[in-house]
């Protein structure tokens, strides 16, 4: 693949990554405060990366715009847990399935952190080398989401069926 048209892949791949990891943030909190801060991180975030992109001479990877995606979506993720805590509820944390997304993207985003920082300065035998250890921490934040999902699924069938079915009031009470 030509070098402009893998970093151009690279840069749309880390954009949607913190587009879709933003979305599930946003939905979840509610704070107007928070989702201020997440328009204006946003905003700079892209044009960050987009300027990146067209001025720098990326080897591998784009590593300064996912050390800040990171950072941002650890940021996401920290309110998410503190939101969460303050909130008084019924259930665990882990009866929720944005817990199992959250963990799995901390595990998935803080275990190859460090590599995606290095990756531009490692010579070839060790780029190789340690791009395997990548995905170990993708494989992990694969099984969570998929224990998010069953959750997801389980509560929203539960959902469905506690909720009372159309009964029509009968009480005719007439003065």
């Amino acid at each position: 693949m030509p070098k402009n048209i893998k970093k151009f892949y690279n840069a749309f791949y880390t954009v949607l990554e913190y587009g879709f990891f933003t979305i599930i943030f946003w939905r979840q909190n509610k704070n107007k405060f928070f989702r201020k801060f997440v328009i204006i991180a946003s905003a700079l975030f892209f044009l960050f990366e987009f300027y990146y992109i067209s001025k720098a001479a990326v080897e591998r990877l784009d590593s300064i715009p996912i050390a800040i995606e990171t950072i941002l979506i650890f940021i996401y993720i920290f309110s998410f847990f503190y939101d969460f805590s303050k909130t008084v509820r019924s259930t665990f944390i882990y009866n929720h399935y944005c817990f199992w997304l959250s963990v799995g993207i901390l595990i998935y985003l803080g275990g190859s952190f460090f590599y995606y920082m290095l990756v531009n300065n490692l010579d070839s035998k060790e780029y190789e080398k340690l791009a395997d250890l990548t995905y170990i921490a993708e494989t992990i934040k694969n099984i969570l989401f998929g224990i998010a999902m069953i959750i997801l699924q389980k509560f929203t069938v539960n959902k469905i069926n506690n909720h009372p079915k159309n009964i029509p009031n009968l009480d005719m009470n007439v003065i």
